[in-house]
């Protein structure tokens, strides 16, 4: 894990502060589902430790759950941490305290408390050997500066991610649509023909695919009179549409099922970044804006005032070169109506 060279309080907090701010800044550009461990990990490593354990939970249910590396008793380790949140549903702790649970077989744990505005309750615990030492006020002062930056982009991460359960963040997504071939590629059945037309010049005539998704197909299922060689495959004929090539057993020969799905980059804030230079701030007061704030609000959440709540919001209009805060939302994530803009 990473380690911190002795320093003054002073030098460590400094650093602990200038370390959560940057990589606020940079996480958004990880893959979604990496970005908050990439948080968590950073501030973790801000002291020595052998290993920790993350969870972050909402009405009793996990929303996030991370480990480090170390692969021993992992199953402990989760236990642990879930036992801390529930002490401190109880008794609520100092914000970074000796832990309320026993921390066996490690020697040494410190807990740092994650509560947040919206009623969610997490907790870090880290963990040290009995060879590498107790945690000293030093490194409890570190974590205690540093905590604040942690819990913004908690915030963060949570306004852009959302917090949806696995069934209802399946269906916000958009039922693939459905085209049965024959083993010829003869077209049989279409579940959503307007899928086909997200882009103008697909079209299905004569019972027929669009000849060039036809012969990506056929490249496919060259093999298929092999049973062996049937096995689902995928290509994109498009930058925003993946089709999933799926074989279907029948009792002669055999069918095509094609899935064709919508495809939306999983980070479009990842561009918006680099192209529109984004500050950090401006990350901050656009996903307040994208939760549904308004200016009075993010004032607050921020400590700002309004006015300049309205100077970052004017820059980005400028920025993105948008007519109203729609537009902006709509250029920022990559969109404008259907289709992306370039």
């Amino acid at each position: 894990m990473g380690q911190i060279p002795k320093a003054s309080g002073m030098t460590r907090t400094n650093a602990a502060r200038e370390t959560m701010t940057s990589l606020r800044s940079l996480a958004i550009l990880f893959p979604r589902g990496q970005r908050l461990q990439a948080i968590i990990d950073a501030y973790a490593t801000l002291v020595p430790v052998d290993a920790w354990a993350f969870s972050y939970q909402r009405d009793k249910r996990v929303v996030e759950e991370f480990l480090s590396g170390d692969a021993r008793v992992v199953p402990e380790r989760l236990s642990m941490v879930r036992a801390e949140i529930a002490a401190q549903c109880a008794t609520p702790p100092a914000v970074v305290s000796a832990p309320a649970t026993r921390t066996a077989p490690y020697g040494h744990g410190l807990a740092v408390h994650l509560d947040d505005d919206r009623g969610g309750r997490g907790a870090l615990l880290l963990l040290r050997e009995a060879t590498s030492g107790e945690f000293v006020l030093d490194d409890r002062a570190v974590l205690a500066e540093a905590r604040g930056e942690v819990l913004r982009a908690l915030a963060t991460h949570a306004n852009f991610e959302g917090e949806l359960t696995d069934l209802e963040r399946a269906q916000t997504r958009t039922a693939p649509g459905i085209v049965l071939l024959d083993e010829t590629l003869a077209v049989e059945y279409v579940s959503k023909p307007r899928r086909l037309r997200r882009i103008d010049r697909w079209s299905l005539s004569g019972g027929r695919l669009p000849a060039e998704i036809e012969r990506s197909v056929r490249e496919i299922t060259a093999s298929w009179n092999d049973p062996a060689q049937r096995v689902e495959s995928a290509f994109m004929p498009a930058p925003d549409m993946v089709v999933r090539v799926v074989p279907v057993e029948r009792a002669r020969r055999y069918a095509v099922a094609l899935l064709l799905e919508p495809y939306e980059s999983r980070a479009p804030l990842s561009d918006a970044i680099r192209r529109f230079r984004l500050t950090n701030r401006e990350l901050e007061v656009i996903a307040l804006l994208f939760s549904g704030f308004g200016t009075p609000a993010i004032a607050a959440r921020l400590s700002i005032s309004d006015a300049t709540v309205n100077d970052h919001v004017r820059r980005l209009l400028g920025k993105t070169d948008s007519a109203n805060r729609t537009e902006m939302a709509a250029k920022l994530l990559g969109w404008r109506g259907d289709h992306r803009i370039d």
